[in-house]
C-alpha cells in the first residue's frame, strides 16, 4: 500500500508525536508498504495561514499517487489534510493525540481546568480559542479520527459531535520491559515541560509538605534526552505526572516498562487503564497530591505496586499499530 504520513514534527525534533510518526513509518515499511513523509520543512518560516495553505498544496502534490494519508496533529496539519481529503477523496486518518484548544487555554490563562470540564466553560475562551475550535471541528469532520484512548474519544465526541462511525481507537505502543534497578534513594522523577498544565507549582507545594514527614524524599525535575530519561527511571524510585490532565502519557508507559510505580492525575485516559500500577490523585487538590506522595513512601504499598508491575507483560508493538492503521484504510 502507498501511504503518506503528514506531520509537523519529526526527529531530530522532539515533541508528542515526533517519535511515534518515525516509528510508525518504519513499521509500515518493514511490512512492505511504501511510505512518503511530508513535513512542513521550510514552510515554517511563513506566517500562520499562508504556511497552512502552502502545506496543503505540498501535501496534495506529494499524495497524488498514494492510497491513503495518515495525518498527525489536530490543527496545523489537520486543516491542510482535510482540504486535501476533500479534493482527492483519499482515505485520511488523523491521529488526535492531544487537545490543542484546551492546552492553549490553560497555558494562556493559568486556570487549572481539567479536560473533562473544559468544554462546559466556553464562555471563558478568547477569540483565538473559539476560532481554533471551529476550524478543528470543520477539519476533523471530513476525515476519520484515530484516538489513543476511548476516554479521550468520548470527551471529543460530546464536544465536537463527530460521526461515531468515523472515530477509532488505536492505543499507544507498549514496548517490552526493561531491567529495573533497585533505587538507592527516594527520588521522584518529574521530567516534563514547565508549563501551567503540568501543574508544577501546586505539586511542589504538596511535595514540600510531604517532605516534612518523609525528609529523605527528593524531587528531580528538568528535561533530558529520551535514552537518558529511561536510564533515570530504571534506577529511580517513582515517576510523577500530576498534570491538570493527561490524555495517554507515554511517560507512564515508560514507568511501567522500567518496573517503577508512579503518581498520575485522575484526569487521564490511563488513570483507569493502568491505575493499579500506581497512585491516582486529584491534581486540583494539594492535599490529595500530598497523600499520594506519602502512599508511595510507604514501604508496603511501594512493594505491592512493584510486584504488580513485575507481572505486567502486555506488549503493543509498532508493527501491530501499523497493521491496525492498514486495517482501517481497508475498512474505509
Amino acid at each position: 500500500m502507498r501511504i503518506v504520513i503528514a506531520t509537523g514534527i519529526y526527529p531530530p525534533e522532539i515533541g508528542g508525536h515526533s517519535f511515534y510518526a518515525k516509528s510508525l513509518k518504519e513499521a509500515l515499511e518493514r511490512d512492505g508498504h511504501t511510505v512518503r513523509l511530508v513535513l512542513f520543512g521550510t514552510l515554517k518560516r511563513f506566517p500562520t495561514g499562508v504556511r497552512h495553505l502552502l502545506y496543503a498544496i505540498k501535501l496534495w502534490w506529494c499524495s497524488r499517487d498514494s492510497e491513503g494519508i495518515i495525518a498527525f496533529d489536530t490543527f496545523s496539519v489537520a486543516i491542510p489534510a482535510a482540504l486535501v481529503a476533500m479534493l482527492t477523496k483519499k482515505p485520511t486518518l488523523n491521529r488526535a493525540g492531544g487537545d490543542f484548544v484546551w492546552e492553549t487555554h490553560v497555558n494562556r490563562t493559568g486556570n487549572r481546568t481539567a479536560l473533562p470540564e473544559f468544554y462546559a466553560h466556553r464562555d471563558r475562551w478568547n477569540l483565538k480559542e473559539r476560532l481554533s475550535f471551529l476550524l478543528i471541528r470543520w477539519a476533523l469532520s471530513r476525515v476519520h479520527v484515530v484516538f489513543s484512548s476511548s476516554w479521550f474519544r468520548d470527551i471529543w465526541q460530546d464536544a465536537y459531535g463527530f460521526n461515531p462511525a468515523h472515530t477509532h481507537v488505536i492505543e499507544n505502543a507498549i514496548e517490552p520491559k526493561l531491567e529495573s534497578r533497585a533505587p538507592t534513594r527516594k527520588n521522584f522523577l518529574f521530567y516534563t515541560r514547565e508549563i501551567p498544565l503540568k501543574n508544577h507549582d501546586a505539586f511542589r507545594r504538596a511535595f514540600q509538605r510531604a517532605k516534612e514527614k518523609h525528609p529523605d524524599i527528593e524531587l528531580e525535575e528538568g528535561a533530558v534526552p529520551h535514552d537518558e530519561l529511561l536510564e533515570r527511571i530504571r534506577s529511580g524510585y517513582a515517576v510523577v505526572l500530576p498534570s491538570v490532565s493527561e490524555v495517554t502519557p507515554n511517560l507512564i508507559l515508560e514507568s511501567i516498562r522500567c518496573g517503577k510505580p508512579f503518581l498520575l492525575t485522575k484526569y487521564s485516559g490511563y488513570a483507569e487503564r493502568f491505575g493499579a500500577y500506581g497512585v491516582i490523585v486529584d491534581p486540583l487538590s494539594e492535599a490529595d497530591m500530598e497523600q499520594g506522595i506519602k502512599e508511595l513512601c510507604d514501604e508496603k504499598k511501594y512493594a505491592e505496586l512493584c510486584l504488580k508491575i513485575s507481572h505486567f507483560n502486555e506488549v503493543h508493538s509498532y508493527e501491530t499499530i501499523a497493521r491496525e492503521y492498514v486495517a482501517l484504510f481497508e475498512k474505509i
